[in-house]
């Protein structure tokens, strides 16, 4: 199977990294001073006390890398519709994309039970998403794989176990595509779980991303920091559980255990995606990780007092920022 990674940043090039170690053929899109170093020094890749460098085919024109059986998008919501036109050059007629991404993915709507069956605007605004890509192509993932870029060409994971990407269709199905790109994951040593509950794993990692990256953001505090200080654990419980009320009016329930979630133990001082983003002056996911709850919670008239006064100090810094 040939893979087409797009956006080979932290995520994605650890992915494209272990996928070109057991011989994947893999086809890198990236750009800037990351992709030069992929040319020039490859890949390297740092994990559970392992370091490798691979050689992988890299270029920042879709057209140059070719069609490929199936696309790993990484990149980060704000850049997808962009991508989403660049990537064209890659799709044959059947070719899965998978959206391995954090937040609500643009996708949600498509054959949710009780949804709309169209795009959210909120999510891909003018449908550009939706129609350059097209619903029945997306595959769902969610992504526990904490990892940074420390210099270009370089990714570093910080956790102790293997990267896991969770699978799923979004109509629930079990499908053939599905499991053949998770046996390609597997045999490249990362976690590729299939699930008929898609949705269900994206609220869950929703609902540590909206309680702690915007307060990373805000705060300038790693996952450690912001659990260790029990003045913003308790701003990270009031949100963690209005995203679980939210989660619930569209039939999905998550667990909330103040114990676990509160252990610093359980934390590293990894930095969230989002203040990774802001480190960087990137554009963050505020839409897709806090706008789009409180949109879902308006429409079931949902209060969420605490969400609604992150939500806007960090639009506000975003919007000072000019990012």
């Amino acid at each position: 199977m040939r893979i087409g990674v797009i956006g080979a940043g932290a995520v994605g090039g650890f992915m494209a990294g272990h996928l070109a170690r057991a011989g994947t053929d893999v086809a890198v899109l990236a750009r800037g001073p990351h992709l030069a170093a992929i040319r020039e020094k490859g890949l390297t890749v740092e994990t559970r006390g392992e370091t490798w460098t691979s050689n992988v085919t890299a270029s920042d024109k879709a057209a140059e890398l070719g069609q490929v059986d199936a696309i790993v998008i990484t990149a980060k919501g704000p850049a997808l519709p962009v991508i989403a036109e660049a990537i064209q050059p890659m799709l044959g007629a059947d070719t899965p994309v998978v959206c391995a991404m954090n937040g609500i993915p643009w996708w949600y709507e498509y054959k949710r039970p009780g949804g709309t069956d169209a795009p959210v605007e909120r999510l891909d605004p003018g449908a550009a998403v939706w129609t350059a890509i097209g619903p029945e192509r997306a595959i769902g993932c969610m992504i526990d794989c904490p990892a940074a870029v420390p210099e270009p060409g370089f990714v570093r994971h910080v956790a102790s176990r293997p990267g896991i990407f969770t699978l799923g269709e979004p109509d629930n199905s079990d499908s053939a595509r599905v499991r053949a790109i998770a046996a390609v994951l597997e045999a490249a040593g990362m976690k590729a779980p299939v699930t008929t509950d898609m949705r269900r794993p994206i609220w869950a990692k929703l609902m540590l991303n909206a309680s702690r990256s915007p307060l990373g953001v805000l705060t300038g505090a790693n996952e450690y920091d912001l659990a260790v200080n029990k003045e913003t654990l308790a701003l990270t419980f009031a949100i963690m559980r209005e995203v679980q009320a939210v989660a619930g009016s569209h039939g999905i329930e998550i667990t909330f255990d103040a114990d676990d979630h509160g252990d610093p133990a359980k934390r590293s001082l990894h930095r969230p995606s989002m203040l990774q983003d802001w480190d960087l002056g990137r554009p963050m996911e505020i839409d897709g990780i806090v706008r789009i709850i409180q949109d879902f919670a308006r429409a079931a008239d949902i209060a969420t007092p605490t969400l609604d006064v992150v939500s806007a100090l960090i639009g506000e810094k975003a919007r000072v920022a000019g990012v």
